[in-house]
Formats: structure tokens, sequence, C-alpha cells
């Protein structure tokens, strides 16, 4: 069969599969597939019934709208999800275990974030947004409305210094609060569809339980039901000091909630007053400890995440992972992916924690003994896993997992079967075809990956190659550098350099210090002084591919978002090795980051506590503004105009510099597009994106 080259309109072509939640008892997951939908220019997902058997799969939603989140109950007959199907926002819905007509069971104006089964299956604890301050209600009737009303409802006045957030836009003073909704009426199997008109909260009782000037993180139920552990922060001055505890909230019987006002904040009682940043809070089977994710920030902002243990009983903390240096979580990039959550659950026994950890370019599947702290992984190999699932006794792993020449698909795991022999290579089993169509059809480049020392470390470096043999010159060679910086390149599917590797152009790669994967001293040696030691990594990079490989020194090209548009930036405005760089969604100038959506914290997290007015040499000093008048390489500048993160004035103050200095300069804006534009854009306009990279490539660097 013939394959043809990648194109960025290729993105339409690809099935993202997401989420997977494996049946308690019967072999089968529900699983979440993303699909791109090309003429109204927006993406929809919808959960799928695979066989862990034999990975035969049927469709098991089908709306016009999306489904996401997948959630058994304890007792398998029920499956839980989020929809917008006949909403604006998303609502929770519960569907039989065989499927039929599923049932809404909340009407939450702001809609539905995130959610959990309560143990024994009859409620359902979830997180939504709640307006803080009382506004009176708009005239269902616009025509009637005063002309003051109708044209100053769109003033924001802003109080809190937190007050939007990149990808979703202001949210003024609304908090994310835990609400709980009564089931019982669905689980004894009661009448479950509204009739015309009756209100839902009738069939579907449901009481807030939080209340006040914070917002719920993540939470658990303890075993019995009882208890809620949540993760939050209710320090009256939260957005300066940048904390997280575990709270417990004790629950009244479901009997006794009606009209029940939300938990007072006196009565949520903190777990961990000592530590830094607690979440993702895990009760142990028996109810005796609580798991969670953390940093205790003895390494400042830039501190790995962890693994910590809370005793019910003496109320003692356990740094767990205290003698691994690891990340447990998903730290990996890129551009064709779907989001998945990171789930921390228990073994069934209480013997161990299930968790993910990003190494050296891959994300895997480990187990952490809660006796010794030892680490055992469960999956090896060059690939990321983006989330899994057990059954209840622990002996069937889902896993969804992606790779370099593969989005993601579908794999089973035994609890028997184990990775200790590295050389093991059928483990785990691929159960899945997505994407297999497309996949046969298109030439795709398989990075190969090297390591070059620098510094005296040595560093892991992935190259990938057009199909086309090199010329006597050698290939035309981009260097990409990762966001972040505290990410990681991994073995993951990126559609721009595939597409870049199908328009004649090598492509290379590293995780610089300052990137995790590879220990807490290797992601904390550039803290307050990006463009040092990082940028070392990069030109060591540059210098081990061109000697290594058949690249041609005279056509190398940089690009990179977020912290790789700075380290392009910053490229290009010291050396002159850089023929054409493509600056995206950068840091430019930190003194005017203070704009920035989380620009409330950058001088505690990123500067030592340091304002810009305490230091400005410091600040300027690590900013690509203050080098352009050394640049003279032609530049792609590409800025989402709603991008919060790193400001659209980032982007403008580069370009207008390097147009005053007569550097050849293009500014690509693209309209109510966030920081996530390369992954989570509006389809249409992630095409454009693709293909202004790749023809500025390709004519700057002569092809």
């Amino acid at each position: 069969m013939d394959k043809r080259k990648l194109t960025a309109e290729d993105i339409f072509s690809i099935e993202l599969v997401g989420d997977n939640a494996r049946h308690p008892s019967q072999p089968k997951a529900a699983v979440v597939v993303q699909q791109v939908d090309e003429k109204e220019n927006t993406y929809r997902s919808h959960i799928w019934m695979v066989s862990t058997e034999d990975g035969s799969k049927s469709l098991f939603t089908n709306s016009s709208k999306s489904e996401t989140a997948p959630a058994w109950s304890p007792d398998g007959r029920w499956l839980a999800f989020l929809s917008n199907r006949n909403r604006d926002a998303m609502q929770l819905y519960v569907m039989p275990e065989a499927g039929g007509e599923a049932v809404v069971v909340t009407d939450i104006k702001e809609g539905v974030e995130f959610f959990q089964w309560s143990p024994n299956g009859t409620e359902i604890a979830f997180v939504a947004q709640v307006e803080m301050t009382n506004r009176s209600k708009a005239p269902e009737d616009s025509a009637n409305e005063a002309p003051r009303e109708k044209f100053t409802k769109d003033v924001r006045k802003i109080q809190r210094s937190f007050y939007r957030l990149d990808g979703v836009g202001f949210f003024g003073d609304k908090r994310g609060h835990l609400h709980i909704v009564d089931l019982r009426k669905l689980a004894a199997g009661s009448k479950m569809i509204p009739d015309k008109g009756q209100d839902l909260k009738i069939l579907f009782p449901c009481v807030q339980v939080t209340h006040g000037e914070f917002d719920i993180d993540s939470f658990d139920f303890s075993p019995d039901g009882r208890t809620l552990v949540v993760a939050t922060n209710i320090h009256p001055d939260a957005e300066k000091t940048f904390e997280q505890h575990l709270y417990e909230i004790s629950l009244p019987h479901a009997d006794t909630r009606d009209g029940m006002e939300p938990v007072p904040v006196s009565a949520m009682r903190c777990l961990t007053p000592t530590f830094h940043a607690a979440a993702k809070p895990k009760y142990s089977p028996n109810g005796q400890q609580i798991g969670f994710k953390g940093e205790n920030h003895q390494r400042g902002a830039t501190t790995l995440t962890g693994l910590y243990l809370y005793d019910v009983a003496s109320g003692q903390v356990t740094w767990l992972t205290k003698d691994t240096d690891e990340i447990f979580e998903n730290r990996s990039i890129a551009d064709t992916r779907t989001n998945t959550s990171d789930a921390l659950e228990w073994s069934s026994d209480g013997r161990f924690l299930y968790t993910l950890l990003s190494r050296r370019g891959t994300v895997q599947v480990v187990r952490v003994a809660v006796d010794t702290g030892s680490v055992e992984y469960l999956t090896r190999g060059n690939h990321c896993v983006l989330s899994y699932s057990w059954d209840a006794k622990n002996e069937e792993l889902v896993l969804t997992i992606g790779t370099a020449t593969d989005p993601a698909n579908v794999y089973v795991q035994y609890s028997k079967q184990t990775q200790a022999d590295e050389a093991e290579q059928d483990l785990p089993r691929l159960l899945t075809d997505w994407n297999q169509r497309f996949l046969e059809s298109v030439e795709l480049s398989t990075p190969e990956r090297f390591e070059f020392e620098s510094d005296g470390l040595m560093l892991d470096g992935w190259v990938m190659f057009p199909s086309e043999p090199a010329s006597e010159k050698g290939y035309p060679t981009v260097l990409q550098v990762h966001g972040g910086p505290a990410m990681m390149y991994a073995d993951a599917f990126f559609s721009e350099f595939q597409l870049l590797a199908a328009n004649g152009m090598a492509v290379i790669y590293t995780n610089p210090r300052g990137s995790v994967g590879y220990g807490q001293d290797f992601a904390s040696c550039i803290e307050m002084d990006w463009g040092n030691l990082d940028f070392k990594d990069v030109e060591k990079l540059a210098d081990a591919a061109l000697a290594r490989y058949p690249l041609c020194a005279e056509q190398v090209g940089i690009a990179g978002g977020s912290y790789g548009g700075f380290m392009s930036a910053w490229a290009i405005g010291h050396t002159k090795r850089y023929k054409a760089a493509v600056v995206m969604r950068a840091v430019i100038n930190w003194y005017s980051m203070m704009a920035s959506d989380v620009g409330f914290a950058t001088p505690a997290e990123e500067f030592g506590g340091k304002a810009p007015w305490d230091d400005p040499e410091l600040y300027m000093r690590i900013s690509p503004i203050t080098y352009v008048n050394q640049v003279e390489t032609s530049t792609l500048i590409i800025h989402s105009e709603n991008d919060y993160r790193c400001p659209i004035d980032q982007g403008e103050q580069f370009y207008i510099a390097l147009k005053l200095r007569g550097v050849p300069v293009e500014f690509v804006r693209f309209p109510e597009e966030s920081h996530g534009l390369s992954r989570g854009g509006k389809p249409w306009h992630r095409v454009v994106r693709l293909e202004e990279i790749a023809g500025f490539l390709s004519r700057e660097l002569g092809l």
C-alpha cells in the first residue's frame, strides 16, 4: 500500500483515546474517544465499551454533543458521566450498565466539573462553580430591560488577584464548591425520567456542602461514606500563601440533609496544617490512612510531586517517596492528545498506592508499598500511559497508552504478570485499533533516541528524519524546545513534528535542565536563571546531533512554545546559529508577565519572593527583550489573543522590537484562542497554525 505525506488537515482524521474506566467485575471498560468535527469546527467525545478479553468495541453514548469522565457505580449497575447533550454546561448523567436511556441528575447553571460516587452508590459528590455575590436576576424579557441594565452588565469589577484562568476566561467571584446529589431513588429502581415541567431537584435532591472564599481542588469519601476529605486553601489571604491543605468534613445522614446549609469553614478540620501543597486525597480501604499527592516546597516552586500518607489515628504525615528522586504524575507533552486524569488509587488490600510516574521521556504506572515506600514499575517501555483503571480485585489493569507513532490506544495487563524483566516486550497487550487505517495510510517518522553530554551530564536526545534520503549537505533541521519548563518531551505523538518531517525537515529535541523526569536537582537548577544551563543543553543538543547525523549545519532553525518560545527568542539573541526561529506564546519580558493570569504568583514562585520593582535587573537579565538588539534571525511569532498565561503583549513587544530593528519578522495572531491553541484550539485554527510553521520554516531553511 502506497503511503502519502501527512498534512496539517490530518488532525481531522485522528481519533483521540482518553480516560478509561474498568468495570468492577465484568471484563469490559468504558473508554472516552474524541473526534474532530471538520464541518462544525469543534470536538466531540463519546464513550465506547471495550471488551478486555478480545478488544471488541461498541459505541455506548452517541449524542450530538459530548460525553466524558465515565465512572462506574461501586456495584457496576450504573455508569455516570458528564455531558452537555441537553444543556449549555456539562451536567451529570447516569446510564444503566447494559445501555439504554441516560438520566440527567443535575441542573447546575455553571456545570459540573468533576465527581465521585459514594462508597454505597446512593450518592454522587461533585464540584461546581458557585456565584459568591448575590446579583439581581436579569429580567427574562430582555426587551423590557432598562438601558442602564442592558448596556452595563458586561462591566467587570475585579477585587481578587486570581480572577481569570487561561482556557477558562474570567470567573470573577465564582468559587468551585462541593455538592452531593441523592440517587437513592435511582438505586431503588424508581421512575427515573422527570415528567415535563417536573423539578429535577425533587427527583434527585442536591445540597451544597461547602461555601466560602475558597475552591475545592479534589476530594474523596471515607469508606463508610460519613466523611469527606477535601484539598483546598481556606486561608483568608490564599492568593498569597500558595498553600493547599487537606480538610475533613463530617456529613449528616442523607435523611437529614433536606434544607441543609453548607458546612461552615469552622467545622472543616485541617489535617495537614504544616504541609505546603496537598492534592488528590484517597482513603485507604480500611479508612485508617489517607494517601495524597503533594509538594513540601523544600525546593520552592520546582519541588517534585511526591506521595504522602496521613495516619487518621495519630494525625502524622509521612513522606512515602522521600528516598525516590522521581515525580509521581504525568508531565509529558504532546499536541495530539485529549484530556486524561492522573489518578491515585489504593490496592484492594491496602498495601500499595498506584499512580503515574514520569521518567526519562516515558510515563509509567507504578505501585508504591505503603510500608517501605519502595517503587515497583507495572509498565515499562517507550510510551506514555495516559490513563489507567483496575477491576475491584486489582487483577486486571486497563491502560490508555500513546507512543510517538500512535496517538493512543487501549491495552490490558494482568496483575500476575510483571515487568521485572525489562527485555519482556509483550506486556501490556494491545486491545484496540483506533486510527489503524489512518496510521497505515501516511508516512510517519519514528524518533531515534540518543544520548549526549552537557556539563558532565548525559542527556536524552531524539531525532526524527524525513522519509527521503538526505542530500549531500544533509537535512534542513528544526530544533524544538518544550514548554514548562517543568515538563518533558516523551515518546508521544506530535503532529507538528511529523508535519515538519513530511515537509523534508529533520527534527531534534531534548529535555534540557529544568525539565522533569530526571530528578530534583535537574529540575531545580535553572530557577531564577533561565537561559544559562538550559541554553547550554540546547546548544549541546545541536552540536551532538549535527556531529552524529546527516544534518545541514547551515540550515538549522529553532522553534518552541511558552518556555520553549522563551528559549527560541533567547537563542536568537545569543547566537547566530539559527537561520529561522518560530517563537510561540512566549515569555519575552518577565517584568510585564505580572499581567499573566498567574502573574500574582510570579514573584513567589519564580523569583524567590522578589517582585519586579524589588530587583528589576534580575527580571530583565533573563528576559529575551533585553537582547533584541543582537537578533538578526528571521522570526515567526505566533500568539493567541486570549492567551492569559503568556498574554498577547509578550508577542507584540517582540514583534515591534524586531520591526524597529529591521529584522525579518511575521506575526500570526489567533483570535479567541488561549495558551493551549496547539493542542486544544479550534480545529481549523490548529490547521492554519501548523501550516504557518511548516511553510515559514520550509522557506527560511531553503526547501
